[in-house]
């Protein structure tokens, strides 16, 4: 018969297992559900370290990113008979160890794993109809090892998760759907400017850098990636004598130009669900030291997602050769962003960037030297 202490301690595991769906349930952002959930399943388990891995059916392999070193690593198991995870995955089923060290597929595992050591570990596959989704890893069990009430309730983990990673991967998605058509409307640009056309793509890509470096929120993320395609929506109300001009615009002509956030707000400010895009887009050009235009925006006055775009664009089009000029090297672009933080820039956004910068294969310091001795 149950003890009153073992019954009050199943009871603690149904509580946590009811939160961890609630968790599951609540949000779309992968990350935040991860962290979480790896917590409450260490709970619920009554384990050292749970970490979850998501599945690439692609590649045929689990993947997880790990902060080592205060950088980013992925970490990736092939799903195959020679590892412990990898084997979970293939045969599709819960496997429980405690004699790891006389199993040849430990030897195999990756490093963290042997870097650890563990007395015992336990592989939960996340299975939606068959189809393989992710495993769970539990590791050393302060019980000593994983006993068959472990099993029961990781059988329900599994089920929980499976429904939170089906959620996550049917919105990422429909946002790429999404996404695409937005760049199909942004591409109509392109129709009439090849440049604008190639541009919107690369400043998506280095604000997506930067936000990447912020570290921003899930929602976040998705609306520099909409505001930085459709930061120049605007121009399609652009007359193609200055949109497609091959020498440098007049003062007058300028200002026309200088029009295109407020074209752009006119085609998508009804939107509301695309406010804070449509912001980001508005305000690209807002300055912090309140220059910019169209409003002379100051400092917190601009969005954050505004002030990526507006380093995104600038360094995009420094770069970028033109009809009447050459674009210039990367690292002198780098060396302009970085030398105008705080008054063209936003300070936070130009250290994201130069930080995110010093990652790529542009970033070469020697050649900085260069260009500033032949210059």
């Amino acid at each position: 018969m149950m003890t009153k202490k073992q019954l009050s301690k199943k009871i603690e595991r149904y509580e946590e297992l009811i939160k961890l769906g609630q968790l599951t349930s609540s949000s779309l952002d992968y990350k935040n559900i991860q962290k979480k959930s790896e917590g409450k399943i260490k709970t619920l388990l009554n384990c050292e370290r749970v970490m979850i891995f998501r599945y690439d059916n692609k590649k045929n392999i689990l993947f997880r990113e790990f902060q080592l070193d205060n950088k980013t690593e992925v970490v990736k198991v092939e799903v195959n008979e020679y590892t412990l995870m990898g084997s979970s995955a293939l045969y599709s089923a819960i496997l429980s160890f405690d004699e790891l060290q006389k199993d040849l597929r430990y030897k195999k595992s990756p490093k963290y794993l042997r870097d650890i050591s563990p007395s015992s570990v336990l592989y939960v596959p996340l299975l939606s109809k068959g189809e393989l989704l992710g495993v769970i890893e539990a590791i050393n069990s302060n019980a000593g090892k994983f006993d068959e009430e472990d099993i029961h309730f990781a059988q329900a983990i599994a089920n929980q998760m499976t429904m939170s990673v089906e959620n996550y991967l049917l919105f990422e998605k429909l946002q790429a759907q999404f996404i695409q058509v937005v760049e199909a409307l942004a591409d109509t640009i392109g129709k009439k400017d090849a440049y604008t056309g190639g541009h919107t793509k690369r400043v998506r890509h280095f604000a997506e850098m930067i936000a990447c470096e912020l570290d921003l929120p899930f929602e976040d993320m998705n609306n520099v990636k909409l505001a930085a395609v459709l930061h120049d929506i605007g121009k399609i109300g652009i007359e193609d004598s200055i949109l497609k001009k091959r020498s440098p615009l007049t003062a007058d002509e300028f200002e026309i130009m200088k029009k295109h956030p407020m074209l752009g707000y006119e085609i998508l400010g009804h939107i509301e669900s695309l406010s804070a895009v449509v912001d980001g887009m508005r305000f690209h050009h807002e300055r912090p030291d309140g220059r910019g235009y169209p409003f002379g925006l100051k400092g917190d006055e601009i969005p954050l997602i505004a002030m990526i775009i507006s380093v995104a664009d600038t360094f995009d089009a420094m770069i970028s050769t033109r009809p009447y000029r050459k674009g210039l090297p990367p690292m002198l672009a780098w060396q302009e962003i970085v030398d105008n933080r705080g008054t063209q820039f936003s300070e936070r956004v130009v250290d994201a960037f130069d930080s995110a910068f010093r990652k790529t294969k542009m970033f070469k310091p020697s050649q900085l030297d260069k260009y500033k001795k032949a210059s």
